[in-house]
């Protein structure tokens, strides 16, 4: 999606910076393409270099090239992010580096709770998109262990400018996207960015239909103060994705004849995740002079979520076929009705001064989330038994499906929620001359969570970080911190237990090197302690619980460099070692965390080609590969796969065309698969097939 925004601005901005020149004969001037700094690690604006911690951005021209029509396929090629956890799952947008689920923020500001329907970012409203890796309690509170993840909204430009978009694809795809910004006085300038999506997912009738409309207004009185206020309305109506037997897909044989991949198990007039999304941000940045600046962010989100779901009865040593033959599967269904609000507000000081030697960045800063749910469910007693609603299987066969068969359902229980955070945090960023950085960070938490069954539980704590990075010579700085992670997970388990806080600490030390402008490889190792850490019920598909202490280590290498002349080189690899150390019952010691693979590894290269003033030319290919992966039983391991993604696009004035091809080869793959039912047999839950996406933009 936001493909069409960002090659046309991208493409045709690389290609005006080149004109005057060539059309003179003289040399190409380069064209940064890199981003070098970001403000998620401190809060400040603040080179990558210069930050002792792991941290990547993903540009508006990378979201492009790759093609990447939902968030999770952003991180494709970044170091050490787990995506598409769970395959085509449209409840949410899940990730997972360093052992461990990534927070996700937007602005700066906690999106919304892990376990949450319905939360999937729109990547056409974004700029850009920020990986914080490890724990980052100080700033942000509500920060995982494995790290964070920002997305950056599109805001008012003051140079008039704008674009409309159409693609068309595979599995009926059809987008209408627009983004419009520009100077309405000296003092205030608007953007408006809008989505229309009509389609389907890889499941035949399943559908995958979006309308966002994000209008921004900006408010710059004078130099030293900016005001945006960001509107957003996002409405999805999609379908859901399907979970296959083990034994009809990774273990197919000849007694057990191979489905296809994107054989739907469910009901296709009873699936559906519907959601309409309301949410205000407001952003607000004052400099009173070189002493002190201050920033707020704050944001009000409400969103409604209207899920039905049938899909196979998949029970640890329970068959899901319920004939001898083994053709007929056992399904249930689930219900959700769910309502959330949740406030955000961040609120802090930067003061900057000298003492002696050392040049000081100071943040004090207080913030502050509020987290309301109101949830009804219903779910059927063939998988379920505190108050499910009736005793049904609902049948399929898997080799003659009929579908449309009448069931009974209904809504049977209900719970509601409430949590707040309340945090206040000290920083200093120290400079010692032009080379040696460091960062010290404190913060106080108190968190509270009850819910309709629990009485209200109330937890403090205190979270430090420190790091140090220093040029021990030109462009090479290694780093080494460490730091803490403090996450009270809003919300409830399915039966409206209240979650307990995640705790966590690292040790990080890495090396950055920049040998030359538009360049940065960074090699970083890591080691991670985590408590309560939460994981999907292998018992229940839509629950999560809590595990013990779980240990993770490992490295990661990362290079993104950018040549003269158009050569753009993106590479990563990382190894993670993810245990269980002090285990449950259910998940003992020395288990390895489940559906999370040890090794990824990725290159992107990307060529642009200046034809002639008029015409710009750029090609691009990636491959990536995915490791294994371990299910909850360490029973069943999914198997490694490589996928290879291409793209192109032509660029002639300011009209662009650009083809994208994901999983080029159109290779079948199984995002997880879990020994969940009797032996040699379970779920499997597909990975994306091949998909097409075609591209026709003018910009203005």
């Amino acid at each position: 999606m936001n493909k069409i925004s960002m090659a046309v601005a991208c493409a045709l901005a690389l290609a005006s910076a080149q004109r005057t020149q060539a059309a003179e004969g003289e040399t190409l001037e380069e064209v940064t393409v890199l981003a070098d700094r970001a403000g998620a690690a401190t809060k400040t604006d603040t080179l990558l270099v210069e930050i002792p911690q792991s941290i990547s951005v993903v540009t508006a021209e990378q979201i492009m090239e790759r093609g990447a029509t939902s968030y999770q396929e952003v991180f494709r090629y970044s170091a050490g992010v787990a995506t598409e956890l769970s395959g085509g799952d449209t409840r949410s947008d899940y990730f997972a580096a360093r052992g461990f689920a990534l927070k996700q923020f937007l602005d700066g500001l906690n999106k919304t709770p892990k376990g949450l329907y319905g939360s999937t970012t729109e990547v056409f409203t974004l700029e850009r998109a920020e990986v914080l890796r490890g724990p980052s309690a100080v700033l942000y509170g509500a920060g995982s262990s494995g790290g964070l993840l920002n997305a950056v909204s599109k805001r008012p430009q003051w140079e008039a400018g704008g674009e409309i978009g159409l693609q068309a694809g595979n599995w009926d795809r059809k987008q209408l996207q627009a983004d419009f910004t520009g100077p309405l006085s000296d003092e205030f300038a608007a953007r408006f960015v809008g989505v229309v999506r009509d389609g389907d997912l890889m499941w035949e009738g399943q559908a995958n239909d979006k309308y966002v409309a994000m209008p921004s207004l900006t408010w710059k009185p004078g130099e030293n103060t900016d005001v945006t206020l960001i509107g957003l309305y996002q409405k999805e109506d999609m379908g859901t994705q399907t979970y296959l037997p083990m034994s009809k897909t990774l273990h197919a044989n000849a007694d057990n004849p191979k489905i296809p991949i994107d054989f739907f198990a469910g009901e296709p007039g009873f699936n559906h995740m519907k959601t309409d999304q309301y949410a205000i941000t407001l952003l607000v940045n004052h400099r009173f002079n070189d002493l002190l600046a201050v920033s707020s962010n704050t944001r009000y989100l409400d969103q409604k979520v209207d899920y039905g779901e049938v899909y196979p009865t998949f029970n640890f040593g329970v068959d899901t076929f319920i004939d001898p033959e083994r053709t007929t599967l056992s399904r249930a269904f689930y219900l959700l009705d769910d309502s959330y609000t949740i406030v955000n507000s961040d609120n802090h000081a930067q003061f900057d001064f000298d003492t002696g030697p050392f040049s000081h960045k100071v943040l004090v800063g207080i913030d502050y989330t509020l987290f309301e749910q109101d949830r009804r469910e219903g779910y059927s007693c063939v998988v379920y038994y505190p108050g499910c609603f009736e005793a049904m299987t609902i049948p399929l066969n898997v080799y003659n499906p009929v579908y449309g068969q009448a069931f009974n359902y209904g809504y049977s229980n209900g719970f509601d929620s409430r949590s707040t955070q309340l945090g206040v945090y000290l920083q200093d960023q120290m400079k010692v001359g032009d080379r040696v950085s460091f960062v010290l960070g404190v913060r106080r938490d108190r968190a509270t969570s009850e819910a309709t069954l629990s009485p209200k539980d109330t937890v403090d704590a205190t979270t430090f970080k420190v790091g140090v990075i220093a040029e021990v010579f030109k462009g090479f700085s290694p780093f080494a911190s460490y730091s803490e992670s403090f996450s009270p997970i809003f919300g409830g388990d399915f039966y409206g237990n209240p979650y307990k806080p995640q705790e966590g600490e690292q040790y990080e030390a890495g090396i950055k090197w920049q040998p030359f402008r538009n360049s940065l490889i960074t090699a970083t190792y890591f080691d991670i302690e985590d408590s309560n850490f939460l994981t999907s019920d292998p018992t229940n598909l839509q629950n999560f619980i809590q595990s013990g202490v779980i240990g993770s280590k490992g490295v990661e290498l990362e290079a993104e460099v950018s040549f003269d002349m158009g050569l753009r080189v993106n590479a990563s690899w990382s190894y993670t070692d993810a245990e269980v150390l002090e285990g449950t019952s259910s998940h003992p010691a020395g288990d390895r965390i489940e559906d999370l693979p040890n090794h990824l590894a990725s290159l992107w290269l990307s060529q642009t080609l200046y034809v002639n003033n008029d015409l710009t030319m750029r090609f691009g290919a990636g491959v990536r590969r995915v490791g294994d992966k371990l299910d909850y039983y360490q029973i069943q391991k999914t198997p490694a796969v490589t996928l290879v993604d291409a793209s192109a696009e032509a660029t002639y004035r300011d009209w662009s065309l650009s083809l994208n091809v994901n999983n080029l080869a159109d290779k079948e793959y199984y995002a997880t698969c879990a020994a969940w039912a009797v032996p040699f047999d379970g779920m499997c839950t597909p990975g994306q097939t091949r998909s097409i996406l075609g591209t026709v933009s003018k910009k203005f």
